[in-house]
This record gives C-alpha cells, sequence and structure tokens, in this order.
C-alpha cells in the first residue's frame, strides 16, 4: 500500500481503505506513507498491518503558494501552482518510494510470494511508477477530483492499473468517460457501524437527543452539513443556499459539523451555526435532515450512510455515486439545481420524516463491512488468478 498519508486519516477515503486493509488479517500488508500527518492513532493497533513512513513533507512552498493566490470567490487553489506541487511530490515519493518496492519484490521471489500494490488520491501517480518499475500489478482507488483536475499526471497510473476501483457506478462512468482503463471495479466503503455507535445503545440515543431539545427549545427545522471545504459548496451555500433558506424557510437552521475556517465564514450569517467537531453521535440525533453536495466529483458520501444509521435521511446531488449512496432514503437534485428548488425538496423530506428515516436506516447496509471487505477479497482474488 503506497498513499501519502492512511494513519493518521485526514478523511473518509483514508477511512475506507484502513477499514479494508483490517479485513485482510491474514494477507500480508505493508504501508508506505508519509509521517508527516503526526502520532498514529489507534487504527491499527493489534493489528498485522505494518508501516514504513517517509520524511517527505505533505506540502511545499508550491501549495502554500497555491493556496495564498486562490480565487477569491471559488476559494479553489491556484490550479498551475498546484499541479506543480503534485507533481514534485508524486516524483519525491517515487523516488524514496521505488528502492523499497524493488527491495520488496526481490524478496518475494525468493520466497515466492505474490505482490500486489494498492494506491489513492494525491501520491497515486509517483506509487504507480513505482510498482511499474517493479513490475508489480497494481489497483488503484478514486476517491475524489484530483485525476480530473490533473489527468495527464494521473492517466499513466489510472490506464495502466490492473483494475481502478471505485465506490459505486456513477464515478465509474465519470471515470470511463476521461480515461482509458482495463477495468474498473466497484468495492463499496466499508462503514462498521458496531464501532461508529453501539446498535443497543442507538433507539435510547435518539430518544434522549429528541428530549434535549425539546427542552431546550431546539425543535425547529435543522439542517446538518458534515465538513465544509470549497470542493463540498460552500460557494453555493454562502451566496445562494444560506440567503435563500433565510428567505423561505425562516424558521430552519444550517449547522455546520468539523471546525475550519469555512464554518466560521458560513456562520457570519443568523441563520446558520459552526458546530465545530462532533462525533457522529452527536451530530446526526440533534440534526432533521443531512445536506452533502459536491461540485464537480463524486466518489461516495460515506457520511451518507451514516446519518441513515441515526435515522436521518440525507439530500444530495447527482453527481458520481451520490443517487447510490442515498437510495431511497433522501433525495437526490439535478446539479444544476436552484438553490430555491433544493430548499422546497428538504421541505418536502422534512415533512415525511419518519419514512425517510426508516429508509436511510435500512440503505445503510449498501456499505456493510462485511460485504465491502468480501467485496475487496474477491477482487483481490481474481488480479491473483490472473497473474499465477
Amino acid at each position: 500500500m503506497a498513499v501519502r498519508d492512511l494513519d493518521p486519516p485526514s478523511g473518509g477515503a483514508e477511512k475506507s481503505l484502513s477499514g479494508l486493509l483490517l479485513g485482510l488479517e491474514n494477507w500480508g500488508v505493508k504501508v508506505y506513507q508519509s509521517k508527516d500527518r503526526g502520532a498514529e492513532t489507534n487504527i491499527f493497533h493489534n493489528s498485522s498491518v505494518l508501516f514504513e513512513k517517509s520524511e517527505l513533507k505533505i506540502e511545499d512552498i508550491y501549495s502554500g503558494l497555491a493556496w495564498k493566490f486562490r480565487n477569491k470567490h471559488t476559494e479553489r487553489t491556484l490550479k498551475p501552482l498546484r499541479k506543480i506541487h503534485l507533481k514534485r511530490k508524486n516524483k519525491l515519493f517515487s523516488k524514496w518510494l521505488t528502492p523499497h518496492i524493488l527491495s520488496e519484490k526481490e524478496t518475494a521471489s525468493k520466497n515466492n510470494i505474490f505482490l500486489l500494490g494498492v494506491t489513492q488520491l494525491d501520491w497515486s501517480a509517483g506509487a504507480a511508477t513505482s510498482f511499474m518499475k517493479a513490475n508489480i500489478p497494481y489497483i488503484t482507488f478514486v476517491r475524489d477530483e484530483v485525476c480530473f483536475e490533473n489527468p495527464e499526471l494521473f492517466r499513466p497510473c489510472l490506464e495502466n492499473a490492473h483494475t481502478v476501483i471505485v465506490a459505486g457506478t456513477g464515478l465509474a462512468n465519470q471515470i470511463m468517460e476521461k480515461f482509458s482503463v482495463k477495468s474498473i471495479s466497484v468495492v463499496h466503503l466499508p462503514v462498521d457501524f458496531e464501532k461508529l455507535y453501539p446498535q443497543e445503545n442507538l433507539e435510547q440515543k435518539l430518544k434522549d437527543a429528541q428530549n434535549y431539545r425539546v427542552e431546550n427549545n431546539l425543535t425547529n427545522p435543522r439542517i446538518g452539513v458534515v465538513g465544509m471545504v470549497p470542493e463540498k459548496g460552500f460557494q453555493f451555500y454562502n451566496d445562494q443556499f444560506i440567503p435563500k433558506l433565510k428567505q423561505f424557510w425562516p424558521e430552519a437552521t444550517l449547522h455546520v459539523y468539523g471546525g475550519g475556517n469555512y464554518a466560521k465564514r458560513l456562520a457570519k450569517h443568523s441563520n446558520t451555526f459552526d458546530e465545530g467537531f462532533q462525533s457522529q453521535e452527536e451530530i446526526f440525533p440533534y440534526c432533521d435532515i443531512h445536506m452533502f453536495r459536491l461540485d464537480r466529483i463524486g466518489s461516495w458520501g460515506r457520511v451518507i450512510n451514516e446519518a441513515g444509521y441515526f435515522n436521518r435521511p440525507s439530500i444530495s446531488i447527482d453527481i458520481g455515486a451520490q443517487a447510490e449512496a442515498v437510495g431511497k432514503g433522501g433525495a437526490v437534485m439535478p446539479h444544476n439545481s436552484t438553490a430555491e428548488e433544493w430548499i422546497n425538496k428538504i421541505k418536502e423530506i422534512y415533512d415525511d420524516l419518519e419514512k425517510y428515516g426508516i429508509l436511510a436506516y435500512e440503505h445503510r447496509l449498501i456499505v456493510d463491512y462485511k460485504n465491502s471487505v468480501e467485496e475487496f477479497k474477491t477482487l483481490i482474488d481474481g488480479v491473483l488468478h490472473r497473474h499465477s
């Protein structure tokens, strides 16, 4: 496994891959990554997964300048400088990684062991280069839009992979329109709901949250948003959705979780609140509807199914795999929908919350941990048989 970071995780993509790797306890798993994220968490505590961490920094002067000179309207980093940053980091990562992979290949050949490379996200181009130098088959997960924004850099990585893995067919279609991949496979996100929150305590938690809301007069319509960055629609919320919400549904409030500068900026609106970082059980039971919006590329919003576990429906956008993530437990909006259309649809869901909540809870099983791990194992078995 060769990635920019895995543990500690920086987002849902890292959590998902960690879950899949933990399901391969009987397989030898070694992770190569940067140590720049800080101390390891307890995710892999008592597991057989091994780590080799480089001193390579995640950010550099080019990513810093790309951020400094970002588009002040969209808040997106300056693309030419971001491109230089990615090219440089992938080249440096490959330079560090290649000797390790060649050494692993030599040891594996002596012991008749099959090696398979796995990578994803920002440093996957460098990882793929190292795997190809060692003549090791590899698979690539696509979790976000980095390969679409920089196709010339990531094209060899995707098109030389044994298979490209996505969480849903919606994103698979987007990839096949842009790249000539050998094959594409679906492995759903692994969400271990028992670890998220014990099911035996779930009903009581929901009752306690409802009582708390009643006692504290928090019974107005509450819309929850988890994580706020430019690509998750900051501009849409700030310029369109929040002002229209104040106009057309003044009693409703928006609650932004996860912290950060963008949440603070949205909270300048009187109907929006920056709730900071909270665990899932302190988010969804205290909201009515979960809203998840992306601007361009949509892998799979695992937070949609986490909301469903707490009987909370989601409203999302018809980009990538979001329609599959939502299922019948909410609604999916056309990407060109107006803020007023989003608000009207949220009102419809709110008027039938119990029904949508039940459907969202039932649909959560599409990302059941055991099923996802079995999908991953089946895929790896196919690679083994092809190369044996």
